[in-house]
This record gives C-alpha cells, sequence and structure tokens, in this order.
C-alpha cells in the first residue's frame, strides 16, 4: 500500500510538471516561491523555469522506476545496493524539505504570507513529507 500511495503521489506531482514544462498554466501562480510583494523570488531565472519543470518531471519518473525496482516489481541495470541508497538519500531530502526550517519553503518557513506560502504549508510541504516517509519506508 505504501508503494501505491508514494507511487499515486509521484504521478500527481509528474503530471503537474510535465504539464508546465510543455506550457501549461494550472497552478503556475503558486509553482514557485514568492517575495511578500508576490513576484517569484527567483525572477531572473523565470527563462529556465519551463526546462527545468521537465528535468523534474523526468526525475519524479526515474523516482518512481527506483521505488519499483525496490519492492521488486521491475529490474533495472543498477545493483541493488545504490537502488536502496538512491531511496534512502531522496527520503532524507524530501523529509528535511518539509522540516528544515527556511525563509520559503518547509512547515518552519518565515515566509507566511504570499498564496505560494500558504499552497506551501497546506499542500506541499505535506505531500513532502508524506512521500519522504513513504519512500523512506520502502528503502528498509
Amino acid at each position: 500500500m505504501t508503494l501505491v500511495l508514494a507511487l499515486a503521489i509521484i504521478a500527481f506531482a509528474a503530471g503537474f510538471h510535465a504539464h508546465w514544462a510543455v506550457g501549461g498554466t494550472l497552478g503556475y501562480s503558486v509553482s514557485l516561491p514568492q517575495s511578500a510583494d508576490g513576484t517569484p523570488v527567483m525572477a531572473h531565472r523565470l527563462p529556465w523555469w519551463r526546462p527545468a519543470a521537465g528535468g523534474v518531471t523526468l526525475c519524479l519518473l526515474a523516482l518512481a522506476l527506483l521505488l519499483l525496482a525496490e519492492a521488486g516489481h521491475l529490474r533495472l541495470p543498477l545493483p541493488p545496493e545504490f537502488v536502496g541508497s538512491a531511496l534512502l538519500v531522496i527520503g532524507i531530502a524530501f523529509v528535511c524539505r518539509a522540516l528544515v526550517p527556511n525563509v520559503y519553503v518547509g512547515f518552519f518557513k518565515t515566509m507566511r504570507s504570499t498564496r505560494w506560502a500558504r499552497y506551501d504549508t497546506r499542500l506541499y510541504s505535506p505531500l513532502f513529507l508524506l512521500l519522504g516517509l513513504l519512500i523512506l519506508w520502502q528503502a528498509f
């Protein structure tokens, strides 16, 4: 059941990132951390936003493959130790993204007044925490 839930979250996130990568706008306004005035924190990097969304899509799909391989549903040309170690590192990174204090992201962020911050508190950080824990569960 943990594998199915993890794969569902990954599919949901990959779908949004793929949508943005090909020019979609659904959810665009809350897809990047915002400063107090509502502008994206990294406005100078906006030209790279769509290619980066495509890269995130590919990384999420690779994560799904690693989870399937760890569960024994898929054979990858990688040593099992590598798959387990990669999942351990990714799981820890996702949990840290949700829990480590930061200005713009995570449960303990200091910038809380923007639309992005509300979405991060109610949706993104809980999903990162849950997915991180599910990945760690699979890794062990």
